[in-house]
């Protein structure tokens, strides 16, 4: 089995969320799944926590197509603002509305 979470998994989890254009927004799972394994969903959210504005970590919400505000009511408002700029609304409770539709698909993982 390929090792997916290791040295570099930070800056592929970046990399790879810098793919999801403005007016989209994609979850932890797709992100993990992108890098060939849904299973480290908790591991690219753990990386978002540690990014910067230059990675756009506002776009990565959880698969019911809200935000995950995990103790950081804070950083979850910050998130929502963001998103609002980029002209996503939600619904009253809490779920980006359209989400089916502006959820970001990658390109299948490349093997190595």
């Amino acid at each position: 089995m390929k090792r997916v979470v290791g040295p570099g998994f930070q800056k592929q989890v970046f990399d790879k969320v810098r793919e999801v254009p403005k007016g989209s927004v994609t979850t932890y799972g797709d992100v993990a799944g992108a890098l060939g394994s849904r299973s480290v969903a908790r591991h690219v959210g753990f990386a978002m926590a540690n990014a910067d504005d230059d990675v756009p970590w506002w776009r990565v919400i959880n698969s019911q197509g809200k935000i995950s505000f995990r103790g950081d009511d804070g950083r979850g408002d910050l998130q929502e603002q963001l998103l609002r700029q980029e002209g996503h609304d939600f619904t009253p409770g809490g779920k980006v509305i359209a989400f089916a539709d502006v959820r970001f698909a990658f390109a299948a993982p490349v093997e190595l």
